[in-house]
């Protein structure tokens, strides 16, 4: 589709901002633990975040998963993603799938030519989550460095210093819940782990941390009332005249979330 075409062109933008670097893992269950066969029946009893894992009916195969999540990787698409897709980080989301689409297309390719070497360092996959049979977890820790213009949305372009400047950011943790028949429905990114790490973001992760680099620092904090109003009237602003918001999105309206989404915080609000 043009929109899998659109994704597929900014793969540098997408690692960055989605955190979504999957690796295939060869680690097995040890100890007493729960095994895959009843996994789904653990998730029904217990449920999960936003009741997402009492829906999962079976869990799919711990090998299907990794070879999901490794094609995913190779080949982004929001073709992959269920109709029902949600995208949240710490103080970003929950993005429908037409709003991350939009917003990821807006900033892309600016992002592609600030940093234009983005590693994402992924490591650690994990498909053993004993609530949410079908979550995929994993950390990154991602480095770049940023050597081109970036056109900020409000305050113009951005020059790199000369010779550029590394983007070190700190761990961060990341997940993907998978449909039974094998989409994206969920996606979580960007929650750091540990900003002891000598990082350069000032413990920001995902886009913050990359907007922290560029000298534009805001507070990625949870429950942060200077964030969480900003998003509130960017939110407000009317489109621009080619039918796009101004500024990206943060979230989406409450209206265009899909039913299985019940949590009702939105952007920064704690």
């Amino acid at each position: 589709s043009p929109a899998a075409e659109s994704m597929r062109s900014f793969s540098p933008l997408w690692n960055a901002l989605l955190c979504l670097a999957l690796l295939p893992s060869s680690a097995a269950f040890v100890g007493h633990g729960p095994t895959r066969s009843n996994m789904a029946s653990v998730a029904g009893r217990i449920g999960g975040p936003m009741g997402r894992a009492a829906t999962v009916s079976m869990a799919l195969p711990k090998d299907k998963l990794l070879s999901i999540a490794q094609d995913y990787l190779d080949n982004p698409s929001p073709d992959k993603w269920s109709e029902d897709y949600v995208f949240r980080g710490p103080v970003i989301g929950p993005l429908a799938k037409k709003d991350i689409i939009e917003t990821l297309g807006s900033v892309a390719e600016d992002m592609k030519v600030a940093f234009p070497d983005m590693e994402n360092n992924a490591f650690g996959l994990t498909a053993d989550d004993p609530i949410e049979p079908n979550r995929v977890w994993y950390f990154r820790r991602p480095r770049a460095t940023w050597s081109g213009p970036f056109k900020h949305p409000t305050a113009g372009v951005l020059e790199p210093p000369e010779g550029g400047k590394p983007y070190i950011a700190p761990p961060e943790a990341c997940s993907i819940i998978l449909t039974d028949d094998g989409l994206v429905q969920y996606q979580s990114v960007g929650y750091v782990t540990d900003r002891f790490t000598g990082d350069n973001t000032g413990g920001r992760g995902a886009v913050f941390g990359l907007y922290a680099v560029m000298g534009q620092e805001i507070d990625a904090s949870v429950g942060s009332p200077i964030t969480s109003l900003l998003q509130k009237v960017a939110a407000m602003l009317p489109d621009g005249p080619d039918g796009k918001p101004t500024i990206p999105k943060s979230y989406s309206k409450p209206e265009d979330l899909p039913a299985w989404w019940k949590d009702k915080r939105m952007g920064a609000e704690a």
